[in-house]
């Protein structure tokens, strides 16, 4: 926790059409010390880490054990008394949140403190483990000369979220159900009604990507994928997976590889692709316009 980012990126949330909306993919009950992270949130968030630590999770429901990670999580917070904070940020739903904290792999567990953020891990820890780290966070705090105590913590209320679009929230909910094709129709219903929604875009391109990928044997996938390196649809598939990982490098340069030498047919699936998963990663992801420009080369 010595490594720190550095401030949160918040002017790459300032792009016009950003709808807010709850960290829907937390299951279980919510800790009285718990804030659902939206994009009109994040901001109060940081301001209020001047006073109270914040532990910030980035996750999904596909993560395998976060439901008890964020278990975890929450039991140990709770014991403090307000002393800290729990956020939680659904990286499904919340994608250009997880572009400005600049998440490369879920879940990843991040401090927010005097509004700096610092990477602590990613990845699930064990259970026994995470009250070691609440007291390692409560004595950095200490030292940083904040109250530590809790006292007067309760009152502290979470930031005040606007009520997002009906057809997002729509979405969102479907989500949480996990119906992906009820997901893309009402983005898609969103898109047709105010197509220049940047938050339906996100939306509707990541649910596509789980839907794809939804049910595959991945490591079937990978090796098809090895043995038919001229296969575009295992690619297409494999490049998703490697989205949906949070590896970002990984999928963009699999597919740009794929463009030397391409027919105009493959050229514009890998270009369809491409574009769709740049929406996933969202405009404040730096590796984004890297990609692009290397599309453009590709094509032009």
């Amino acid at each position: 926790m010595t490594d720190p980012y550095g401030i949160i990126d918040l002017a790459a949330l300032k792009q016009p059409a950003a709808s807010e909306g709850s960290a829907g993919g937390a299951g279980g009950t919510p800790s009285p010390h718990e804030v659902a992270v939206t994009e009109q949130g994040l901001e109060q968030l940081v301001a209020d880490s001047q006073q109270i630590p914040t532990l910030m999770l980035v996750t999904s429901s596909r993560v395998a054990e976060g439901e008890q990670f964020l278990g975890s999580l929450r039991r140990a917070v709770d014991a403090q008394g307000g002393a800290l904070r729990l956020a939680v940020v659904d990286a499904d739903t919340q994608q250009r949140v997880a572009g400005a904290l600049r998440i490369e792999q879920l879940p990843t567990l991040l401090l927010l403190i005097l509004g700096q953020v610092q990477p602590i891990v990613q990845s699930v820890l064990p259970d026994e483990e995470v009250d070691n780290l609440i007291s390692q966070v409560l004595e950095l705090a200490k030292q940083q000369g904040l109250d530590t105590t809790g006292a007067g913590q309760g009152e502290q209320a979470a930031p005040e979220e606007e009520p997002m679009p009906p057809l997002i929230a729509e979405a969102y909910e479907a989500i949480e159900k996990g119906d992906l094709d009820a997901a893309v129709a009402a983005y898609e219903k969103q898109l047709s009604e105010t197509p220049a929604d940047a938050e339906a875009k996100a939306g509707l391109a990541t649910v596509s990507l789980m839907r794809r990928t939804q049910g595959i044997d991945a490591n079937a996938v990978r090796e098809e994928a090895a043995q038919k390196p001229t296969d575009l649809a295992a690619q297409l598939l494999v490049a998703d997976l490697d989205m949906l990982g949070g590896h970002v490098d990984d999928a963009f340069s699999r597919l740009l590889g794929h463009l030397r030498g391409a027919d105009q047919e493959t050229k514009a699936a890998l270009r369809d692709r491409l574009l769709q998963l740049f929406e996933v990663a969202g405009p404040a992801d730096p590796r984004v316009p890297a990609a692009r420009k290397r599309l453009a080369n590709f094509l032009y």
